[in-house]
This record gives structure tokens, sequence and C-alpha cells, in this order.
């Protein structure tokens, strides 16, 4: 592909490599949604699927008009820095920036809110987040909490779209580890990508990011245990993720954009953590649509994690 033509401008923009991971985290709420209602007899599988489906494209379509929001408002920034980029470099107006960026963001809140009033307004949240997160994360490194919130937001919005009524002691335990495994990935993701123009970024911050990336594993192990799903799968769901996070911070370490880009990719490997045992759990259900739900969790982080790293090799993910 042409890298200076505007279709790569678009997919540059789009961030189009990280869309799999965004698919995969609201499924995972979707799915621990999904076992909460269909046990209780409250939803049948299509129903799962349907609203797994419209929210998925939410919040594919929150993730990358904030990318485009993003690159509008740092415009002046890369002007100085970055003069390669599709704005500086003058292949669209910034208005068409700013027009998609509301208008994509706009239509993931509406998609959001066909499902219910619930991942309207968690829809509506990650907005909020985005906004903070583009104004802020220029003037400082704490920018990477709202970062962090606009993913760990993602699997909550799929599973409240899918309870019938929320109580809120279950819904910590069942969607607090998740979310705050993703937070704590994206954190430490991020605080590398914050130094991603240098050759050797501080100690501090590696340390700090490979803690967070540590907690993000414990994370979801206790989320598990606590749900009693199935350990011989929770186990290999764990190997499979810190596998691959040794692999990058091993042998990718440098320079910090691919290191980065790797991080980026495993994404949907946090979500299959609790994912794997969540299918093996469906897999023992005899009712109809059971099994569909089960092959879903097993191969949609899977299936994400491999179509980024193929991705990346159309457009950059960082």
């Amino acid at each position: 592909m042409n890298r200076s033509g505007k279709i790569y401008a678009l997919l540059a923009t789009a961030r189009v490599a990280n869309v799999p991971s965004v698919v995969s985290n609201v499924w995972v709420g979707v799915a621990l949604g999904s076992i909460m209602t269909f046990y209780a007899n409250e939803r049948t599988p299509s129903e799962s699927w349907i609203s797994g489906g419209f929210l998925a494209v939410a919040g594919v379509l929150l993730y990358i008009g904030g990318n485009f929001f993003n690159d509008w408002m740092d415009r002046g920034w890369d002007e100085e820095h970055r003069s390669e980029r599709a704005l500086p470099s003058g292949l669209f107006p910034p208005r068409i920036y700013a027009s998609l960026a509301v208008c994509l963001m706009g239509a993931g809140v509406a998609l959001a809110g066909a499902v219910n009033l619930r991942s309207c307004l968690v829809a509506g949240g990650i907005v909020f987040w985005i906004i903070v997160y583009t104004v802020w994360h220029k003037r400082s490194a704490w920018a990477v909490l709202p970062m962090g919130m606009c993913r760990a937001l993602l699997p909550i919005m799929g599973y409240l779209a899918l309870l019938p009524k929320v109580d809120s002691i279950d819904t910590v335990l069942m969607i607090g580890p998740v979310a705050c495994g993703l937070f704590a990935y994206i954190m430490g993701l991020s605080l590398s990508a914050r130094y991603e123009s240098m050759a050797n970024p501080p100690m501090r911050v590696a340390v700090m990011s490979r803690g967070l990336l540590l907690i993000t594993a414990v994370s979801l192990a206790m989320g598990n245990r606590i749900f009693f799903l199935d350990r011989l799968t929770s186990i290999w769901g764990a190997l499979a993720y810190l596998t691959w996070t040794g692999f990058c911070l091993r042998f990718w370490r440098n320079p910090v954009p691919k290191l980065v880009s790797g991080l980026l990719a495993g994404i949907p490997l946090v979500d299959w953590m609790v994912l794997l045992p969540v299918a093996m759990t469906y897999m023992h259900d005899s009712r109809e649509g059971a099994k569909s739900l089960a092959v879903a969790s097993l191969i949609i982080p899977p299936l994400a994690f491999i179509s980024a790293l193929l991705l990346q090799r159309l457009a950059p993910a960082t």
C-alpha cells in the first residue's frame, strides 16, 4: 500500500490494527453477562448474539472516533514533531477529522443505546474518558489513567447490557477483575508508549510498566477463582498471556514502538484468560445455543490476536 496515500493515512489514524482487540474486549463482557442471564433463563443465546453484535460495532465506532479526535486535537503538536502525519501533511483538512470524530462517537453511543440505557450510559462514559485523555495526554504521564478507563469500560458495557437487573456486589465480583486487569494492562502498555521515541526509556518506567502487566494476570486469576471457573483452562489462558508478554519484553524490547505494537496485539489474550474457562463452562451445558457461545468465547480472542498482528502489516498500531 502507498504509505503516503489517503487510504493508508485513514487506516493509520483509525489504528485499524487495534480494532479486533476492541471486539474481544466487548465480547468478554457479553459472555460473562450471558452466563448470568442464560442460566437464569432471562435471555436466549440469539439475544446475546444480537446484543453482542450491536455493542461490538458500537465499541469499534467509539474507538475509531476517539482516534480521529485525538489526531485532530494533536495537529498543532504534529506539525512540529510528526509532519508526515495526515493533517500536518495536508492530506485532509482538519474539519474532516473533527466531523468524523463527532459522527463516529455519536453513532457508537446511539448504537449502544439501541441495546439498552445502561450500555448507552457506559458508552457515554467512554466518550467522556476519550475527551479527558485527548485533552490531557500531552501534558502529563498520568493521562494513562483515562486511557485505561476507556478500555476497562468496554467489557463493562457488554456485561451490563445483558443483565435484566444490576446487583452491585455481583456486578463488581463478576466483571470487576476483567475491567481491573484491562485497566492495569493498558496503563502498563501506555507508559511504554509515552516513551516510544526514546531509545532507552527510564528504568522506573520499565519497572512500573512490567508490574502493571503482572497485576493483570493476578487480577484475572483472582476473578476466575472467585467463580470457580475451570482451573486447568484458567492456567492455559494465563500461560498464553504470560508467554506472549514475556516474548515481547524479552525479544521486542527495542525499539520501543515494536514493543508497544506487540503488547497492543496481546490485548485479546487478557480477555482469553477468562474466556477460555468460560468456554468450558458453556461446553458442559446441553441447552440449545450454549455451544455457540462456547465456541465464540474460545476463538474470538485468538482470532483477534492473530488479526491484530496481520493488520499491523497494513498500518501501524501506534
